[in-house]
């Protein structure tokens, strides 16, 4: 079986994005009910503290996406800083090792989403790598 860096770092992007996504709908949701309570909100401190909760989801919300990039951005940087640009330049030992060593410094690169890495029952990265070997074709070499 081949790693291949390509699948690791493109699938890393769909998740990554789909968790900001899905943080930033739900957090639009939020600031909806809030911005509902706001229109009908006469007292200006308790309007006041409706739009400071909603600015504080939109800055929730500008974390999350920032982690992610931030986050796929280490990845993609380490991958090429130490194996190039190659589709297959990394083997699974080599992922293996850049996983560990960006999961012991999550908490600088990404801390809003450190739970990818901290979370026992988060298994999304090792699926990522998982997923990321595929069998070479008769004939080629390993």
């Amino acid at each position: 079986m081949v790693f291949s860096t390509d699948r690791f770092i493109t699938e890393l992007g769909k998740q990554l994005n789909q968790i900001a996504d899905d943080f930033i709908n739900d957090m639009a949701d939020d600031a909806h009910i809030v911005a509902r309570r706001l229109t009908g909100e006469l007292d200006n401190e308790k309007a006041l503290a409706h739009m400071n909760e909603i600015g504080t989801l939109a800055e929730m919300c500008t974390n999350m996406k920032h982690d992610c990039e931030a986050l796929k951005s280490a990845f993609d940087g380490m991958f090429r800083r130490e194996h190039g640009s190659g589709k297959e330049a990394a083997t699974g030992l080599d992922a293996m090792r850049i996983i560990t060593e960006i999961s012991n410094d999550i908490n600088k690169i990404a801390p809003h989403i450190s739970w990818l890495f901290e979370d026992d029952d988060c298994n999304i990265i090792q699926n990522i790598y998982n997923d990321s070997f595929f069998a070479p074709a008769e004939g080629q070499p390993v």
